[in-house]
């Protein structure tokens, strides 16, 4: 199986890669520690080298997500110009809240979490089916980026939202789209820390990177722990710092 890079690489050091179509969660204990920024961070290596990426975008509006994506340095603007890159706006699919791109995809209402992957999986197909008839697929790794899973929760409650991670882990292996067209690589970021959902996903994760901060003498300190990796478990734990929008691993 192939190897892929982050782009981080004090992490892709320690790693040696991450498996192709693995699924990486990407847990933000607390929200100072600005965990989900890494995501942000691989997203712009990913865009930089003209790999194709979905982005799906739970709990933002979508005029935010595009102020924090310029922020942060993600050429989202030249990655739609390519056609590399689509946002699936669960938010503003729910709410009505809209930028209309050809670029952002919006679901069909109405919307609940009993038909919610259906809508996904036909967006999705679609899209992959103009990367496939363009031939952007060869040579390309494929990822999907989702910040966050934990906007589920306070969306449609925690119950619901554990039951609906449970259809689509078993719907993903029997869903064409999924046999028909290649399988991404993908990072779900979850924000906070319960006992209902967290267990389900740090188990089906292949990969599992927490991040998490402290004060020191009055100082944020900020740590990313390797908690899991299809081999072994609390691997190695790393302090990174967020200077001028850009995530820097030590």
């Amino acid at each position: 199986m192939r190897l892929l890079k982050t782009g981080i690489k004090p992490l892709d050091d320690e790693l040696g890669g991450i498996r192709e179509r693995s699924l990486i969660l990407l847990h933000e204990a607390d929200p100072r520690s600005l965990g989900k920024l890494i995501a942000f961070e691989i997203l712009k290596k990913k865009i930089n080298e003209d790999h194709l990426i979905v982005y799906f975008n739970i709990g933002t509006p979508i005029a935010r997500l595009l102020e924090l994506f310029n922020k942060m340095g993600v050429g989202y603007e030249k990655a739609f110009e390519r056609e590399i890159m689509f946002v699936v706006d669960t938010f503003g699919s729910v709410y009505d809240h809209r930028i209309e791109h050809r670029n952002i995809q919006y679901l069909r209402r109405p919307i609940s979490l009993e038909t919610l992957n259906s809508k996904y999986i036909g967006v999705i197909g679609e899209h992959k089916k103009i990367w496939a008839e363009k031939g952007m697929f060869e040579g390309r790794e494929l990822w999907g980026i989702t910040v966050s899973i934990s906007d589920y929760k306070w969306m449609f409650g925690a119950e619901a939202t554990l039951k609906y991670l449970e259809f689509v882990d078993a719907q993903r292996y029997t869903a064409p789209v999924y046999r028909k067209y290649p399988s991404g690589t993908n990072i779900w970021v979850y924000s906070g820390v319960d006992d209902e959902i967290l267990p389900f996903l740090y188990r089906k994760a292949d990969y599992v990177l927490r991040t998490y901060s402290t004060l020191e003498n009055g100082k944020v300190v900020r740590k990313l722990r390797i908690s899991k990796t299809p081999e072994r478990s609390n691997i190695r734990e790393f302090e990174y710092t967020v200077e001028d929008h850009r995530i820097v691993v030590y």
